[in-house]
């Protein structure tokens, strides 16, 4: 059951009783401007650990006719601040890319390991109330309701996906978590000095920059172990290296949620540093608004880049650029009908 507030702009969603084992918290679901004016301060000051939703709120994408979902487990009109909250974004529109980021204030590491026993029941009932609330909003105006049940959560906080994992199936004959995979969350400063104060380094020989291409994009997506689609490819920063012959060689992208994505070599041109080049300038374009007319300020001051433990190629990259491990994420998927 949901109803309006006429004050605030935003909508109540009331939770059914059952919705966790204990309590459960209510969600307010924001409209867009209101959320970036009011959500984004209170995102912000918890960077670096909230730059992917911080990113995802202000990605270019989110046009009024994708109808995404912006909510916070507290009333615009709220002062002050609890101190426990979540704030989730949701684009159920995006099929089988990433869906929904979350944020969680007890993710922030001021809260030490472990979490004492009350921190963790709370955070249980939050992430089963939020569940809860995404399974019970339904947005009819989105492109491609009514959704697949999956949703596709991306760059949850391990604090947030260790509870997820405790939840238990409602449905004996389907898992709730159908998909899960860790890796570690490397931070890294855009605007640090040697960045800002730098020229653009020329690139090695015999290549030349380029941003990445319609036409470069079906290289791109096939060597991907992630979905892409052209659509969404072809509205963020990107930073390529051409060969003499105009064959794409290496590339890189920002995501949507301010990630360091799809970085990439051809394997005939390993070895060479290309990957860190590529990296680099596209990090230090981003810090100094190089990105701007794409709607990327880069604003929040960090990339992320979340690499699988092992991957020593991809460490290198992220040790060059200055980035540190913070922790670790999560990319899951969820079966809402077994919720």
């Amino acid at each position: 059951m949901s109803g309006g507030n006429s004050e605030s702009g935003s909508t109540a969603t009331s939770l059914a009783p059952s919705s966790s084992p204990s309590e459960t918290i209510q969600f307010y679901s924001y409209p867009q401007a209101l959320a970036l004016e009011l959500l984004l301060p209170i995102l912000r000051l918890q960077l670096p650990i909230s730059n992917p939703i911080y990113n995802r709120f202000q990605a270019p994408h989110n046009t009024p006719d994708r109808h995404c979902l912006f909510a916070a487990t507290f009333p615009p009109n709220s002062q002050p601040i609890p101190e426990i909250y979540t704030i989730v974004f949701s684009d159920r529109s995006r099929r089988n890319e990433t869906q929904i980021w979350a944020f969680n204030s007890l993710s922030n590491p001021i809260y030490q390991d472990p979490l004492s026993p009350a921190q963790t029941e709370l955070l249980t009932t939050h992430v089963s109330s939020l569940l809860t609330f995404l399974k019970n909003t339904v947005i009819p105006e989105a492109p491609g309701h009514p959704f697949d049940p999956t949703l596709y959560l991306g760059c949850f906080h391990s604090r947030i996906t260790s509870t997820l994992v405790s939840l238990p199936s409602r449905d004996p004959s389907r898992p709730l978590i159908t998909y899960n995979s860790a890796w570690n969350h490397f931070i890294v400063p855009t605007k640090t000095p040697s960045l800002l104060e730098s020229e653009p380094i020329p690139p090695p020989e015999p290549f030349s920059v380029t941003r990445v291409l319609a036409s470069h994009l079906p290289i791109v997506i096939s060597t991907s172990s992630i979905p892409r689609s052209v659509a969404n490819l072809m509205l963020q920063p990107s930073l390529g290296l051409l060969a003499p012959d105009g064959s794409l060689v290496a590339w890189a992208f920002i995501g949507l949620d301010g990630s360091l994505a799809t970085l990439y070599v051809m394997p005939e041109y390993r070895g060479k540093g290309l990957a860190t080049y590529v990296a680099r300038e596209l990090v230090r374009k981003l810090g100094k608004g190089g990105f701007a007319d794409m709607g990327y300020s880069g604003d929040s001051g960090f990339v992320h880049g979340d690499v699988y433990e092992g991957n020593t190629a991809s460490e290198r990259v992220m040790k060059a650029l200055e980035g540190r491990i913070v922790g670790e994420i999560s990319y899951m998927r969820l079966d809402i009908d077994a919720w």
